[in-house]
């Protein structure tokens, strides 16, 4: 199998080596991304608090607020990594139809 695809120009080991890499970049991202989101609710949080313990009327309203956005971002997360799950099964059945011709 891997002579066939060296002959159409694929190096399979190449490939494997780019994969690995992207795979890396992609969670280097989501780590930093994962990191901005915790700074950003940790500051949302202290800030809700200051404005909960003034005694304001608003606070009630910023927490529901924070809350629902909190839930689209984990829900944004959850669409994401299902995507990437399909994909890869995807790809998988389609490297095991090929080999037919």
């Amino acid at each position: 199998m891997s002579e066939s695809l060296r002959d159409w120009g694929f190096d399979p080991a190449v490939f494997e080596t780019r994969a690995k890499q992207s795979i890396e970049n992609a969670k280097g991202d989501l780590s930093e991304i994962t990191g901005v989101l915790r700074e950003a609710l940790y500051r949302t949080r202290q800030t809700l608090l200051n404005v909960q313990k003034s005694g304001e009327p608003v606070a009630a309203e910023l927490r529901q607020g924070f809350e629902r956005a909190w839930e689209e971002i984990e829900q944004a997360f959850a669409r994401a990594r299902q995507r990437v799950r399909d994909s890869r099964s995807a790809s998988a059945r389609d490297a095991g139809d090929d080999w037919l011709g």
